[in-house]
């Protein structure tokens, strides 16, 4: 087993394809995460950006053109332009889930902006439309919550009804605050504001039954660029794989295999050679990955090197033994490089890499889980706010799929061999 080992490896680290993908893509996936450093440098002091309310000309601008479509968002029309709407409207916005778009409809009446409501229930992609009423303020401190605000339900996210809990939970504390101070405005801020920085960071418990995570907005530029830089590994991984897959094709038509079956060695012996053959390299090229990362300044990439380079090696080997086993079962060269291409395509795409999927539909949030990607972006997101149970996660997970693809791959050989 030792010396085919050996031999795989001599072959593939003579062939330049191999080594192609063995080195660029991890250089790749390194400056994709490095470009995250540099955006932050340019565009902040050394102080974590809070996102700020973005700001409409007029009701009639659709708040989709100007909103995080990364978030939920939510088209504000302010007739109050008091300091509680103010607040209301700011700590939501610094919630990082939501994406605040506000216009000024002082000079607009009840009726009008309700028509307005109508069009852009129809014409913007707003999740939820919030009417905040010109006497907010005072309704607010007399608790009279329908005279001071009203809510235009437009979309069946599940995100409308944490902004509505969101929502109520400020109301209560600006109610709990009027009990201390009366309504004296600027002391109900002041402890509101002593409130909002003695609370630690949090996650938000999700309304469909499981926790949903809490990232600022700093974490999710990072998330962003993990996702960017997993798409680039995970292609050379699945390439390098194919190259193996490769050699035991050749192995297979030049009557090598055969050869090596007329010794002790077993079929199963020769097949666990090439699967330590994938886990080499996998690890070859997350040390490649290592020492591209090590030469870029101040990397900052949300959680501990070691950390990520761990994530990205497990999920190697779970591409890598994909492109392995599809690669032996198809038996052709081509026709394994256009297979391996198509599933890094479609599976980069399902599990979100390019772009999130809350805004798609159910079905296709259930379909993402069958990409390993998704789960490892889930995992880094854990990592991220730093949740140690990231770690038995990531265990269980590549167990769960290396058993998976390994027992199809040996259903699918023993259904080979008796066609042959």
């Amino acid at each position: 087993m030792i010396s085919l080992i050996k031999m795989s490896l001599r072959v593939l680290l003579r062939n330049k394809g191999f080594l192609f993908f063995l080195l660029v893509t991890p250089a790749l996936s390194a400056f994709i995460l490095s470009i995250q450093l540099e955006q932050e440098n340019l565009g902040k002091q050394g102080d974590e950006s809070i996102p700020a309310i973005v700001e409409l000309e007029d009701a009639t601008r659709n708040a989709v053109y100007l909103g995080d479509t990364s978030a939920f968002i939510v088209k504000v029309y302010d007739a109050s332009k008091s300091d509680l709407s103010e607040y209301v409207l700011e700590t939501m916005a610094a919630n990082g889930m939501f994406s605040v778009c506000r216009c000024d409809v002082s000079n607009m009446t009840e009726k009008e902006v309700l028509e307005q409501a109508k069009g852009d229930a129809f014409n913007d992609r707003a999740g939820i439309l919030f009417y905040i009423k010109e006497d907010f303020e005072h309704s607010v401190l007399e608790e009279d919550y329908e005279q001071a605000l009203q809510l235009y339900i437009v979309s069946e996210d599940e995100r409308q009804e944490l902004f509505e809990a969101e929502l109520k939970d400020l109301l209560n504390k600006i109610a709990n605050a009027k009990l201390l101070v009366g309504e004296d405005v600027d002391a109900i801020l002041e402890i509101l504001d002593s409130i909002t920085e003695e609370m630690p960071e949090k996650r938000i418990v999700s309304l469909a039954g499981k926790d949903s995570i809490h990232l600022t907005e700093r974490q999710m530029n990072q998330r962003s660029q993990i996702g960017y830089a997993f798409a680039f590994i995970t292609l050379g991984f699945l390439f390098c794989g194919v190259f193996v897959a490769h050699t035991v094709i050749e192995e297979q038509n030049n009557k090598v295999f055969t050869r090596v079956m007329l010794s002790k060695t077993s079929s199963r012996d020769y097949f666990l050679s090439k699967f330590v053959v994938s886990l080499a390299i996998c690890i070859l090229q997350t040390m490649v990955l290592a020492v591209c990362l090590s030469l870029v300044q101040g990397l900052d990439v949300g959680m501990s090197i070691l950390s990520l380079l761990l994530v990205i090696f497990l999920l190697g080997l779970i591409f890598n033994t994909v492109s392995l086993v599809l690669g032996v079962l198809i038996g052709d060269v081509m026709s394994s490089n256009y297979a391996v291409f198509a599933i890094w395509s479609i599976s980069a795409l399902l599990a979100g890499l390019y772009f999130p999927l809350d805004d798609t539909t159910a079905a296709l949030k259930t379909l993402s889980y069958l990409m390993p990607q998704r789960w490892f972006m889930d995992i880094s997101e854990l990592l991220l706010i730093g949740d140690n149970t990231a770690y038995s996660m990531l265990l269980c997970v590549t167990v769960a799929y290396l058993i998976v693809v390994i027992s199809v791959g040996s259903v699918g050989l023993k259904m080979k061999r008796q066609e042959v």
